[in-house]
C-alpha cells in the first residue's frame, strides 16, 4: 500500500463551523459571519434531464435509485479518505458496488500526494459561501482542488458545469484563506455500473470563467444568498 505524505509546512488558518439549520447546511466563519454552502446555492438551479429522468422510471424507482446512489457515494468518499490517511482498509463483500467503485477510484488516487488537507471546510468572505472540499494536494506534482465523485455511468464534460463551479469555488476561498495558489482542479469520477473511470482537469487560468458563472447563479437565487447574517 502506498504511503501518502502529508504536507504540515502550510500553517495554521482558521476554518469555518458546520452547522445545520431548518434542515440546510451553513457555515459559521471564524469572524462569525453565516454563510450558506455552494451545494446549497447550485442545487437551486432546475435540472431538467433529472426531471425527465425521474418520469420516465416513476417516482418511487428514482428513490430508491437516488437512494442508493447517496449511500453509495458517501461510503465511497469515506474509504476515499480513510486510505489517503494512510489507514489500513478492510474491504469485505457485503456490499459489492461500494468496494467495487472504490477500486476503480484507488486507482486513481495514487496520482496524490503531497497532502495539505482532507475534507477541508473553507469559506470566501468576497463571495459569502462556505464548503467543504474532499481535498487539496498534488496531483500528478501539480498543487490541485481534488473533487471525488461516484455515477452511475460516464459523465460526459458538459454534464459536470456544476462541479466545475464547486472546485472553483474551492480554488478561490482557499487562496483567499492561505495565500497560496492552486494550479488545477480536478474531478475524479469513479462508476457504479461500470468499469469506467475518469478525470476531468481544468487549469487555474479558467478561475474567472466558472466564478462569474457561480455569481450569475447566486444573482438569480437571492433568497439563498440573503441569508447570510453576522450571528449575536
Amino acid at each position: 500500500m502506498k504511503q501518502f505524505i502529508h504536507r504540515d509546512d502550510v500553517g495554521d488558518f482558521d476554518v469555518p463551523e458546520r452547522i445545520e439549520k431548518d434542515g440546510k447546511r451553513f457555515y459559521v466563519t471564524p469572524d462569525g459571519n453565516q454563510y450558506p454552502s455552494i451545494t446549497s446555492i447550485l442545487s437551486q438551479q432546475e435540472n431538467l434531464g433529472i426531471e425527465a429522468w425521474k418520469a420516465r422510471v416513476g417516482e418511487k424507482e428514482a428513490k430508491r435509485i437516488s437512494r442508493e446512489s447517496a449511500h453509495i457515494g458517501t461510503a465511497v468518499h469515506q474509504l476515499a479518505e480513510f486510505y489517503l490517511s494512510n489507514y489500513i482498509i478492510k474491504l469485505t463483500d457485503e456490499d459489492k458496488k461500494i468496494v467495487d467503485t472504490f477500486n476503480r477510484l484507488r486507482f486513481l488516487l495514487g496520482n496524490i500526494n503531497n497532502i495539505v488537507g482532507l475534507e477541508i471546510p473553507l469559506f470566501s468572505d468576497l463571495l459569502r459561501v462556505a464548503g467543504t472540499c474532499d481535498c487539496i494536494a498534488e496531483y500528478n506534482g501539480k498543487l490541485s482542488i481534488i473533487d471525488f465523485k461516484t455515477s452511475r455511468k460516464p459523465k460526459k464534460e458538459e454534464w459536470i458545469t456544476d462541479y466545475w463551479m464547486q472546485t472553483f469555488f474551492y480554488k478561490l476561498a482557499f487562496e483567499e484563506m492561505t495565500g497560496i495558489e492552486i494550479e488545477q482542479t480536478v474531478i475524479l469520477v469513479a462508476c457504479v455500473d461500470s468499469f469506467d473511470v475518469q478525470v476531468f482537469k481544468k487549469p487555474a487560468s479558467e478561475s474567472d470563467e466558472w466564478l462569474e458563472k457561480l455569481v450569475g447563479i447566486m444573482k438569480e437565487n437571492p433568497h439563498i444568498t440573503s441569508m447570510q447574517h453576522q450571528l449575536l
